[in-house]
């Protein structure tokens, strides 16, 4: 990972990207802080605290995705598969453009001894294996019964088609067209985590598991959306949920402000009032950051881990040991 010294400049750019595009829906939308702090009064406790447990199932889904993948490269316990993942969602909140992710790929490879370059291989097979989920999900919610927004179907429509030509790359580079006996080690170790699977039985069994993050996280944002008074449908709540993703392209830490940016541009869409739509999707996106922040940490302090830095404890009992040999990768 980059040095602690290079990483804070660039999440506090990324913080105010984030700022800035809140700042410039809640301008465009017409919505002051005072609709927005009325917004926030009467909100409803029950249904948020739903959301914040409902997050954990979506962690352990998201971690069960991963689990799949990578069972071929290092056969760790689903639990550790879990830890894993929420202490990349901890970094997440802190670090700018999905850096959690290469710290979850630090952790494991810490803590097992496998390749960090062959564990981000199947890392990103499961950011294929995400997206494809996305785009299975969506005609189950179409059979629900709501026609979905022209912008929703073009959005999907374009995202089929970054599937498509990713996955077209990653066979490539995982079959016996791109080898050499002069590849570097660390080139060879991603590929064989992008050949840890046989492809027809990944399709297959993301087919199946990857939409249900995708289909859970629409159930628990309609569930959500009763602390403030709204009455979402499945197609609302997954349109909100495609544009806030959709909107994490600004590489904001934690998603902030960003997520809100995207999130209220699609219930206002809806027409959902301007001021109840911005305050829900902040307070939905507190319910999906806190919890799993603060287990990230909790899991990180148990270990004996740093954030940064070396690790500043042996390995407990029930984790794989880490291999003698020197990582390669």
């Amino acid at each position: 990972m980059p040095a602690r010294g290079r990483l804070w400049p660039r999440a506090l750019l990324g913080l105010c990207a984030g700022t800035a595009a809140a700042t410039a829906v809640a301008l465009y939308l017409g919505i002051s802080r005072r609709d927005l702090f009325a917004e926030l009064h009467g909100v409803a406790p029950e249904p948020l605290l739903l959301a914040a447990l409902g997050s954990a199932i979506l962690l352990a889904l998201q971690s069960l995705r991963w689990w799949i993948v990578m069972r071929p490269v290092v056969p760790l316990a689903f639990a550790q598969a879990c830890k894993a993942m929420v202490v990349g969602f901890c970094g997440n909140v802190l670090l700018p453009a999905r850096g959690g992710d290469l710290l979850r790929v630090q952790y494991l490879g810490r803590r097992t001894g496998v390749s960090r370059a062959k564990l981000l291989g199947t890392e990103i097979v499961d950011f294929w294996s995400d997206k494809w989920g996305w785009i299975a999900a969506f005609p189950v919610i179409c059979l629900l019964g709501e026609p979905p927004p022209v912008w929703l179907t073009r959005a999907l429509l374009l995202m089929t088609a970054v599937v498509v030509v990713v996955s077209a790359v990653l066979v490539v580079m995982a079959s016996g067209l791109w080898r050499g006996r002069s590849q570097p080690s660390f080139l060879r170790n991603l590929r064989d985590g992008f050949a840890a699977n046989r492809w027809r039985r990944l399709l297959f069994v993301e087919t199946a598991i990857a939409p249900l993050p995708w289909l859970w996280e629409t159930f628990v944002i309609v569930l959500a959306g009763h602390a403030v008074g709204l009455s979402l449908t499945p197609m609302q709540a997954f349109a909100t949920l495609t544009a806030f993703n959709i909107a994490t392209a600004v590489p904001s830490p934690g998603n902030a402000g960003s997520f809100e940016a995207g999130g209220t541009l699609a219930l206002a869409a809806f027409g959902v009032d301007k001021g109840t739509a911005l305050a829900f999707i902040f307070l939905y996106h507190l319910t999906q950051v806190v919890p799993g922040f603060l287990g990230g940490v909790l899991i990180l302090v148990l270990d004996g881990e740093r954030l940064f830095g070396t690790r500043t404890a042996p390995v407990r009992g029930g984790a794989l040991l880490e291999s003698a040999a020197p990582d390669p990768g």
